[in-house]
């Protein structure tokens, strides 16, 4: 049964997660990858449509792979329907490597259980027999019944180059005085680069939404380039499935902090901390405009990244501008990426819904499910996919056009005019063209 198209997505956005540092440029040193490789194999993985929680690094590798022979699409990952289910009926090197990682997710896992989790895995088929004895002797030979412990990772890092990592938290703000006199609380979205300690991209916004992190990013890509990794915490609007495909898209890696382990994200954290000493008491003493808050933070930016940094001994934009040979520019038509998607499935009369209103698709997509992408102030242009293959804009339903295009359908097939001819036609006779 193939996978539906949102979890598809998803699944193809995760895999790029963790491939990322290995297809979109990243220097390694001698060894570094397959260390690397080792490293993301050994680590557990909440992933999407699955129970594994662990990815090998055979599994990583035909990932990239496929991802560099697509030419970046990110696409290419989405999961295919197997073909060989059921031909698995010898302890070979695909069983092997089901049953080690199945020690490492468990190892107090016994030998029917984990014959039993094969099947509902369907890495085996439901009529497989596997050898009890021939399992027991490969746990035993490759010591997999042993516990092994692995210490938290908590030394100091700092990428090695400008757009390799940014962080991105929320500081919970001042109020502001709105237009109509009422006060009302503010959110400071702010993204560093960890190499420079620069901040790509600062604003105070009126909520904490997913909407209020994208208009963020967005300009954030716009001034200093693409990152090659997104840092975040686990937050609600850093959860949003429609932000890990941007990221995707746009080839970025979109990486999250452990829960209640802040360490990671220390840089942001820290100039949280300089803005709430700095920023705050001096420049917001009263509530003031949005716009007028925004405009202050710009000016105090542009003296603090001009301001020698304790740690690098730098300003962060003598740092940042550094190595420019290694920025990606952002991509053309930047907006596109970051629209809102939905999925719909397209009615008998080739007719979709969204946000309360009706809209029709090409006829070829009845019974389809379809992507809508769109941004929310421009209801006017939903661009429509499926299969990932692009079919115009969703016109805004009119019933009484498709009235009088109804009554002329005899007529268009008596003169042999296509469907589109007729639709131009009756647009002219109706003056909308005019």
């Amino acid at each position: 049964m193939p996978v539906k198209h949102d979890i598809a997505m998803e699944i193809a956005a995760f895999r790029f997660s963790l491939i990322a540092d290995f297809v979109n440029g990243t220097q390694m040193l001698h060894g570094q990858k397959q260390r690397m490789l080792n490293e993301i194999s050994l680590k557990s993985h909440k992933i999407p449509a699955s129970t594994k929680t662990r990815v090998s690094v055979a599994t990583l590798r035909s990932w990239i792979k496929r991802y560099q022979e697509s030419g970046g699409r990110i696409e290419s990952l989405i999961p295919k329907p197997r073909s060989d289910r059921g031909h698995y009926r010898k302890l070979d090197a695909r069983i092997r490597l089901a049953i080690r990682e199945l020690k490492q997710e468990n190892p107090n896992y016994t030998v029917p259980v984990m014959i039993e989790l094969l099947r509902r895995r369907q890495l085996i088929g439901p009529e497989d027999i596997l050898n009890k004895t021939t399992i027991y002797r490969y746990i035993k030979s490759e010591k997999l019944s042993e516990k092994k412990i692995i210490a938290s990772d908590k030394r100091a890092f700092e990428a090695p180059h400008p757009n390799e990592l940014w962080q991105c938290d929320v500081l919970h703000g001042p109020t502001t005085r709105m237009a109509d006199g009422s006060f009302k609380k503010t959110y400071l979205f702010a993204i560093i680069d960890d190499h420079s300690r620069l901040i790509t991209h600062a604003e105070f916004c009126l909520n904490e939404t997913f909407v209020s992190l994208k208009t963020v990013l967005k300009r954030a890509v716009e001034q200093r380039g693409l990152p090659r990794r997104f840092y975040v915490d686990n937050g609600a609007c850093y959860r949003s499935s429609n932000l890990e495909f941007i990221l995707a898209s746009l080839g970025i890696a979109l990486s999250h902090s452990r829960p209640y382990k802040p360490e990671g994200r220390g840089k942001i954290e820290r100039f949280f901390r300089h803005v709430r000493q700095n920023f705050f008491p001096i420049h917001l003493e009263k509530p003031i405009p949005l716009t007028q808050m925004n405009e202050r933070l710009d000016l105090w930016l542009d003296q603090y990244h001009d301001s020698i940094h304790s740690t690098t001994k730098m300003t962060p934009y003598e740092r940042f501008r550094k190595n420019l040979s290694c920025l990606r520019p952002a991509p053309e038509r930047l907006m596109d990426y970051f629209r809102h998607m939905e999925t719909r499935k397209v009615r008998k009369d080739r007719s979709i819904q969204l946000l309360g209103k009706l809209y029709e698709v090409p006829v070829g997509l009845v019974d389809k499910t379809v992507e809508l992408r769109f941004h929310p102030h421009n209801m006017d242009s939903i661009e429509v996919f499926h299969d990932n293959l692009s079919y115009g804009l969703a016109i805004r339903l009119d019933r009484h056009l498709n009235a009088r295009l109804g009554r002329q359908t005899n007529d268009a097939k008596q003169t042999n005019l296509s469907f589109d001819e007729t639709l131009m036609t009756t647009k002219i006779d109706s003056g909308e063209l005019f």
